[in-house]
């Protein structure tokens, strides 16, 4: 190959141009160091995510406590559960199928899935810690329709059931349906399984200090088949999770608003506006799945008057609730919340035009069961007594208790006499279940509408109404699989509700998880909150 001079002589000079801005740039930027550029921000992750909760666990075995918290959640993983849509998804399963005409659900497991101890999850794995549950579990009665389980191979099982078991899916999608390590738990026994669980989700325990805190670490054999996250394995960025129990409210925000922790979960309600307004903190809500209501004594007079009964629904101001609760509830007239399954729209609105609150009507149907203010005192009387009522209020419900004092003044503007009695939640409930009472307030969380069962229920329900139509409704929901024709059968049951009325809905809460807002990727999962951190990331700063 051969070059002209002129050729040689471009190549020269531009040789030259090089080495003169090798030269002269490193002059240029040592004299004048600010026109540097600035290398690319490294963006650094703190590795442990701190939780607070109001509540220490009673135990760790899923299927010993009576509740269950974020603490079981990140330890255990359950077959299904529901999406941000309350769509059913895969969680451990691959899939499953109904068969047998709705009497028999199928689960297909990956042929990898650990236990945190190691040991395999297999078909047989599944069957012997369901049998567990209904060995020892306080709710054992949830796999009551089961009839038998089949292992079709090592990784498909089979739930054989008496009938369709519609209210059964509403504990599989829960930690309470999750398998739990039943060979760890046999070698260690029940009491020290209780202080040492294992699970198969995505964190294990490394130490739990009584009255202080709990450490879990990544749980590196963990897999999921979850749709919505994209990390389907250990998270990479959180190698642990410190949750504080913290009971105090107070103290719990404080700690936030100070960045000592990253989560709180049981956000009250005069905290929520406060942190709406911190640009530190990012507020998640989903919605309870159930209502806050009054419990009514149907048998008792003059509560055994259905008319006296609507009187109070209609005397009851629910916008003026939610607004003393500082808007963290939603005004609820009907039976079953837009967090639970077999919700009807159409129902609520029905129910929200019977009931919206109506003095004059109130007063009026008081009028028609003979109450009327003979004496002028402002309270309604018959045969020479006034309508006079004792209402029951958990101190230890915020919500409840605080707006106790106002249904009793809203029950006076109709001419009824309210005497508010505080108590503990479980005193409420107990008197409520001997019958010795007149109205209380009470509430209810759970997904699946078969919650009634325990509540109106003439014979299973240990309470004071009794309707045969309902009761057998109640038992026909249980049984149908498809949800379009359930929720036909709940939205008959409220129908009958609204005319009977032996509760009276109230609202629906609005349940807070506050998060630092360097928290990244957390997903909030209805219907109970449930925290989803496997893309979760802690941005603690640029270098």
């Amino acid at each position: 190959m051969s070059y002209s001079r002129r050729a040689i002589s471009k190549i020269h000079a531009l040789i030259a141009v090089v080495i003169i801005v090798a030269i002269a740039v490193p002059i240029i930027f040592f004299i004048y160091p600010h026109l540097m550029p600035s290398p690319t921000p490294q963006i650094q992750y703190k590795k442990t995510l701190v939780i607070a909760i109001p509540e220490e666990p009673e135990g760790l075995d899923i299927q010993q406590v009576s509740w269950a918290n974020e603490i079981h959640d990140l330890i255990y993983q359950p077959l299904v559960v529901f999406d941000e849509n309350m769509n059913m998804v895969c969680d451990l399963a691959v899939s499953w199928e109904v068969t047998d005409n709705g009497k028999s659900i199928i689960f297909h497991l990956p042929q990898d899935a650990q236990f945190s101890s190691g040991n395999p999850i297999t078909a047989q794995v599944i069957k012997d810690s369901i049998e567990r549950y209904r060995q020892i579990s306080p709710y054992a009665e949830d796999f009551a329709v089961v009839s038998s389980i089949e292992i079709i191979d090592d990784y498909t099982v089979k739930l054989v059931c008496e009938e369709p078991p519609a209210y059964l899916w509403a504990v599989l999608i829960t930690v309470y349906g999750a398998p739990v390590d039943v060979v760890s738990a046999r070698s260690m026994g029940n009491e020290q399984f209780n202080v040492e669980a294992i699970g198969s989700g995505p964190y294990k325990l490394k130490e739990w200090v009584h009255g202080s805190h709990i450490v879990l670490v990544r749980n590196d054999k963990y897999k999921t088949n979850l749709p919505f996250v994209e990390n389907k394995g250990p998270n990479p960025y959180i190698d642990e999770v410190i949750i504080r129990f913290i009971p105090e409210d107070l103290t719990r925000i404080s700690e936030l608003e100070a960045g000592n922790v990253d989560i709180v979960r049981g956000v009250p309600v005069d905290a929520v506006s406060r942190l709406m307004q911190n640009p530190d903190i990012k507020l998640y809500y989903t919605l309870q799945p159930g209502i806050d209501y009054i419990m009514v004594n149907v048998r008792k007079p003059p509560l055994d008057d259905v008319r006296v009964r609507k009187a109070i629904a209609l005397a009851v101001d629910r916008d003026s609730l939610v607004q003393v609760l500082e808007n963290t509830s939603i005004p609820w007239y009907c039976f079953i919340s837009p967090s639970m399954m077999c919700y009807n729209e159409t129902i609520e609105e029905i129910a929200k035009n019977t009931y919206s609150t109506n003095i004059d009507e109130a007063k009026s149907l008081l009028a028609s069961a003979g109450w009327t203010d003979t004496d002028g005192d402002g309270y309604v009387d018959k045969d020479g007594a006034p309508l006079e009522l004792t209402l029951l209020v958990p101190v230890d419900r915020p919500q409840l208790k605080r707006v106790g004092p106002l249904i009793q003044d809203q029950l006076k503007q109709i001419g009824i006499k309210v005497n508010v009695r505080e108590f503990e939640y479980s005193y409420v409930r107990q008197k409520t279940r001997e019958w010795d009472f007149d109205l209380a307030l009470r509430a209810w969380s759970w997904a699946d509408p078969d919650i009634l069962i325990y509540l109106v229920h003439g014979t299973i329900a240990n309470y004071t109404y009794a309707n045969p139509t309902v009761d057998q409704l109640l038992e026909e929901g249980r049984t149908v699989m498809d949800p379009v024709e359930r929720t036909k059968v709940y939205s008959r049951i409220q129908s009958i509700l609204l005319e009977d009325l032996p509760m009276i809905p109230l609202f629906v809460n609005k349940e807070y998880t506050a998060v630092r807002k360097n928290v990244v990727g957390l997903i909030v999962l209805p219907p109970y909150g449930s925290i989803v951190i496997n893309d979760v990331k802690i941005i603690i700063g640029e270098s």
